[in-house]
């Protein structure tokens, strides 16, 4: 019983060790999810769905890359924002720019 609890805490060690320090906080991955713990609101949201052909070796199989477009705002600045998923590479992306009114 003993060695079954050393090797779980050396495994929660082992795991816990190979997080990076803030994993989540401040990712600069998902500036959408970052702009809006700051107090950006989303004003409007659209979405829309491409089906293209597939990439080698899978050209039999339909890619579906998924587009969530976003404006926010905060006071009298605007953010617009851009959110993509592709099926086939199992990818997901978000970018985002100043806009203007």
């Amino acid at each position: 019983m003993k060695t079954l609890f050393l090797a779980l805490g050396l495994s929660m060690f082992v795991i816990g060790a190979s997080i990076p320090p803030g994993a989540g906080a401040g990712d600069p991955t998902r500036p959408i999810a970052d702009l809006q713990a700051n107090g950006w609101k989303v004003i409007e949201k659209k979405e829309e769905k491409k089906e293209l052909p597939g990439l080698p070796p899978y050209e039999n199989l339909t890619r579906v890359v998924q587009i969530v477009h976003y404006k926010l705002e905060k006071g009298a600045a605007l953010m617009i924002c851009q959110a993509t998923y592709d099926s086939q590479r199992d990818r997901y992306d978000e970018s985002c720019r100043q806009g203007s009114r």
